[in-house]
């Protein structure tokens, strides 16, 4: 879930490692982080939209705005369904 106070993701930073790494050895195979508002963001969103922001102190977590990801159904419906 998103910060209640912040608006943001914590996403910590060996999650987003392992996640680029996936998807550079598995590609073309997606690979998405569901967060528990049904918000999504790939490994790859959350490097770029990470990559100037001021990082936690600890540098074990990145915070990603939740404006940034998508909507779950935005991702995973498809085609048929959207059109009903």
């Amino acid at each position: 879930m998103p910060s209640t106070h912040t608006d943001r993701y914590a996403i910590s930073n060996a999650t987003l490692k392992a996640g680029l790494l996936f998807t550079a050895v598995h590609a073309p195979t997606p690979l998405y982080y569901v967060f528990g508002d049904l918000k999504v963001l790939t490994p790859s969103e959350v490097q770029h939209y990470t990559a100037h922001a001021q990082q936690h102190g600890s540098g074990a977590w990145l915070l990603v705005s939740t404006r940034q990801a998508h909507a779950f159904d935005d991702v995973f419906n498809t085609p048929d369904a959207r059109a009903a």
